[in-house]
């Protein structure tokens, strides 16, 4: 639910902003990065086309950057009047009429904008949603991508899917250890909708959710009441040496807020990089292990290292997906997309862009949940049959050769390792994935199994898309292997 267009001068900086905040990125590498030639969603497109990209997009319209193009800074604080809805609506349109995929909004509770502030979507109400779905129904393709928490669920996306008669995405959808029940309902919710006739589907991912932060910049934390929004060192250790701010923390950790999804499993968190040499025996070790050793808290631990060390520890949340049987559950349902992925966003605190390889060499190789071929369909004509991606996702005469070669006997995803080669010399996390030996865009090879190639960008824009209604998981339930 979030983007860059269309970006009107007066806005373009809150935006970035706000980009940055809820996706935890970089914002100075943002403003270094961003070609800023553009102003309306067309312009945007058009300038993707200009430049080239490596590999195929498709890009859904921004329901937060709508209201804020449109109210400004009064997007993250009200409803929409309905002369600014009408004018959001137009927005929608424009964007539509450009080729956009259809529309991304959220209205999960922990999304928040520059300053902490809710993105603009959250504060839209229910209302404005549906006649958002009913624009969306005015065209023939598109779907409504939305990422709900506790105020909506499956129900009101199965609405807003019969208004638009267009495939409605539920994302994220993990397993909570904490809310054992909730993936399951919501699967559920899900199979009863497609029973009724109704492409509802939700995002699934195939891999643990972990994050890798420093205290300066735990974007996680940052809904978590009383943790502070300032990255100021200074102030952090202020805020951080309080024992008053200590207990009050420990309390939201024991509390039953279910959006909280970070529950205090200190044995969940490793310390991932140690900022001092004396202290390069801890990497690898979990914060309750070395608490314990110490006889401390975990929480005065997990503060008291980071400023020892300035700030510089660097930790690692592992926060869902950790349950493997459960999760498995939800993998084999076919209407849970294998498609989850956070690509570019939180580049610095995660890398799961290596789904796929996962999936072949964790749940295929190692797990045995389903055979290959249909692994391989989860991640490629699934999503492309319910996003309505014309010629792709199959390879079949005529069609686009987007291709990868690998070894299912090595194919795997290794350690996260740190890069600083972002624009302005930002940080993002990479993956490298033994046995793959070669990827082709539109029949074109970028990658050759040990580095990408230099060639002419082959990727394309995609603006065209089929309205065809999906039969994925209409009938069928589970599609693993016999």
């Amino acid at each position: 639910g979030f983007g860059i267009a269309p970006a009107p001068p007066e806005h373009r900086d809150v935006i970035l902003a706000n980009l940055a905040e809820v996706e935890g990125m970089s914002l100075v590498s943002l403003h270094a990065g961003v070609d800023t030639d553009y102003e309306s969603f067309g312009d945007y497109m058009a300038l993707l086309k200009r430049k080239g990209v490596y590999p195929n997009v498709a890009v859904l319209a921004s329901h937060t950057v709508f209201r804020t193009a449109v109210m400004g800074a009064a997007g993250s604080e009200r409803t929409a009047t309905p002369e600014e809805l009408g004018l959001i609506c137009d927005l929608f349109r424009e964007a539509m009429d450009a080729g956009a995929i259809g529309l991304g909004s959220s209205s999960n509770e922990n999304h928040r904008g520059a300053g902490g502030v809710p993105i603009a979507s959250r504060l839209a109400d229910d209302d404005e949603f549906r006649t958002l779905a009913a624009v969306l129904g005015d065209y023939d393709h598109g779907v409504f991508m939305a990422t709900f928490g506790e105020k909506h669920g499956i129900p009101f996306l199965e609405e807003l899917t019969e208004l638009s008669g267009r495939p409605g995405c539920y994302a994220p959808h993990f397993y909570f250890s904490h809310q054992p029940e909730r993936a399951h309902t919501i699967m559920q919710q899900a199979e009863a909708a497609r029973a009724r006739g109704l492409p509802v589907y939700t995002q699934g991912s195939c891999q643990p959710l972990s994050l890798s932060f420093t205290l300066d910049r735990a974007y996680i934390l940052k809904a978590m009441s009383p943790w502070p929004a300032t990255e100021d060192h200074q102030e952090l250790r202020a805020i951080f040496s309080d024992s008053g701010f200590r207990d009050a923390f420990r309390q939201t950790l024991a509390s039953s807020d279910s959006q909280h999804v970070f529950k205090g499993r200190w044995d969940w968190v490793p310390i991932a990089i140690a900022g001092l040499d004396k202290n390069k025996n801890l990497e690898g070790r979990n914060v309750a292990e070395v608490a314990a050793e110490r006889g401390v808290d975990p929480l005065d631990l997990f503060l008291d290292l980071s400023l020892e060390e300035d700030f510089a520890t660097k930790y690692t949340l592992y926060l869902l997906n950790m349950e493997e049987d459960s999760v498995g559950e939800l993998l084999v349902n076919d209407g849970t997309l294998i498609s989850l992925s956070d690509a570019g966003a939180h580049n610095s605190l995660l890398c799961d862009a290596g789904y796929a390889m996962h999936l072949f060499g964790h749940w295929v190789r190692e797990r045995r949940l389903f055979d290959l071929p249909t692994a391989i369909r989860k991640v490629t004509s699934d999503p492309a049959q319910v996003f309505g991606i014309i010629d792709r996702g199959q390879l079949t005469p005529g069609a686009w050769a987007d291709m990868i070669l690998f070894d299912p006997e090595a194919i795997q995803i290794t350690k996260m390792e740190r890069h600083f080669d972002l624009p302005a010399g930002g940080e993002r996390l990479l993956r490298q994935a033994p046995g793959l030996l070669g990827t082709w865009v539109n029949g074109v090879q970028v990658f050759d199994g040990q580095d990408y190639l230099q060639v002419e960008a082959p990727g394309q824009v995609l603006t065209q898309f089929a309205g065809t209604k999906p039969v994925l998981g209409m009938g069928r339930h589970r599609v693993a292997a016999e």
